[in-house]
């Protein structure tokens, strides 16, 4: 207890022995009146006995009331923001100027109850510290707080950090039912930290508005279907949300980001090309490209029960493209290899088998290799230069910049992760709908 709460406590108490202080609507029912003198006289008589434990502190220094208080306190069931809070630390007191941040109070959803907006806060301010791999428990928040005993609110990271409150103000220009979760409002500051600091994220606060509805929206959706989920990024996000162990802040940075380039690939030229590369994106391609080999067995196996014969037919084209799936796509002449095997896959190798349901990254799949082995200048000049804008478009999409010609290698690889990002999710729903199906008669 404080000496202002013990005060405020302790001028309530005589207030009610003077009558001047009601008890209320439920105590007076459970008590037996509003006032002392209407209570029954055994209720006085305890209210009299009773005795008040409470320590007084005098000729302390800040820090020592804060870790009496702290140590007072250790029996009871404090939460790990309220622990926190009784470090003493510039960081401590510069974290919480930032909770009181008009972001935290205007467009935050979840109630700043035990120290919550602080809480977010420090672990924002903790992670731009000491990077994305730093642990958020109390224990290891206590030590950067400890650490930065003596941090500047004049220093770069301050500027920075309420430059990211400031910008994240900007995108939201009301309260956002989305901002009602702890570790996703941290996930989602610690991304805006990541492009406040390229220097070139003004403008771009609309489109990350509509990036962030669209994340939490698909995000509900993919858990509520469990193991049917499309895209199973977003149960891993989820888990990460559900737990607070060390590492998943950085789990849950890299798939933001992953999903922030598949919104928006052209927002990767925003950012340094190691940004992408810190996304995870070597490793999502190695799982994702797995994956789809698997759904290709799997549709394939459902497909034929029924049918008698393959979705996708085997042949030594396709064959050596699934193994090729995952291999690295840094320059042009390894982006067209890519194009290649997933066209003889998904074009070829589904011949008519899937007319009139054709998924949208198969029809992307054919525009891309169009672009790459045909010659589109032949025709018209206007029909040409049409056909050339809308081909364009399609790279575009996955790559964040129009021609294979004036690409950045990373650029080949954000669109090798999009591409079979885009993939999997399709060959998901065919599977279901395949598997859906009843198995022919023989």
């Amino acid at each position: 207890m404080t000496v202002v709460d013990g005060q405020q406590r302790l001028t309530a108490i005589f207030e009610f022995f003077d009558d001047d202080l009601d008890l209320g609507k439920r105590a007076t029912k459970e008590f037996g009146g509003p006032y002392y003198t209407d209570l029954p006289q055994e209720r006085q008589d305890a209210f009299d006995d009773y005795e008040i434990e409470f320590d007084v502190i005098d000729e302390a220094s800040e820090p020592e009331v804060k870790e009496y208080f702290q140590r007072l306190q250790d029996g009871l069931p404090l939460t790990s923001s309220e622990k926190l809070n009784s470090v003493h630390s510039n960081l401590r007191d510069f974290a919480r100027e930032l909770a009181r941040h008009n972001f935290f109070t205007s467009k935050v959803r979840l109630a700043d109850k035990r120290y919550s907006h602080f809480d977010i806060a420090a672990k924002v301010a903790a992670i731009e510290l000491e990077g994305i791999e730093t642990g958020l428990r109390f224990d290891d928040l206590k030590r950067v707080f400890r650490a930065h005993e003596g941090f500047s609110r004049r220093s770069a990271v301050a500027q920075r950090l309420r430059s990211t409150f400031d910008y994240l103000d900007r995108v939201f220009p009301t309260k956002s039912e989305g901002l009602r979760h702890r570790a996703l409002i941290q996930a989602f500051a610690t991304l805006v930290a990541r492009l406040v600091q390229t220097g070139r994220a003004d403008g771009y606060e609309k489109k990350l508005a509509k990036f962030f509805e669209e994340f939490t929206r698909e995000l509900s959706r993919q858990v509520e279907l469990g193991p049917d989920a499309t895209d199973l990024d977003y149960l891993r996000f989820q888990r990460t949300v559900n737990a607070n162990v060390r590492g998943n802040a950085q789990i849950r940075q890299e798939i933001l980001l992953r999903k922030l380039f598949q919104f928006d690939p052209g927002v990767a030229q925003i950012f340094h090309p190691s940004v992408v590369a810190e996304s995870g994106v070597g490793k999502a391609i190695k799982e994702t490209a797995d994956s789809v080999t698997g759904l290709v067995h799997d549709i394939n196996s459902a497909f034929a029960a029924a049918n008698g014969h393959d979705l996708f037919k085997p042949t030594t084209k396709t064959s050596r493209a699934l193994t090729r799936l995952a291999k690295p796509v840094e320059t042009e002449k390894q982006y067209g290899a890519f194009v290649d095997d997933l066209y003889f896959l998904f074009h070829e190798g589904r011949g008519t088998r899937l007319d009139g349901q054709v998924p949208e990254s198969f029809n992307d799949i054919n525009a891309l290799r169009t672009a790459l082995r045909h010659d589109v200048d032949h025709g018209s000049p206007g029909k040409a230069k049409a056909k050339m804008k809308r081909l364009g478009a399609v790279f575009a999409k996955y790559a964040g910049v129009r021609s294979p010609e004036t690409a950045d290698p990373s650029s080949f690889t954000l669109a090798q992760a999009n591409l079979l990002a885009a993939l999997e999710g399709d060959l998901r729903q065919i599977r279901s709908a395949v598997e859906a199906k009843p198995t022919a008669r023989r």
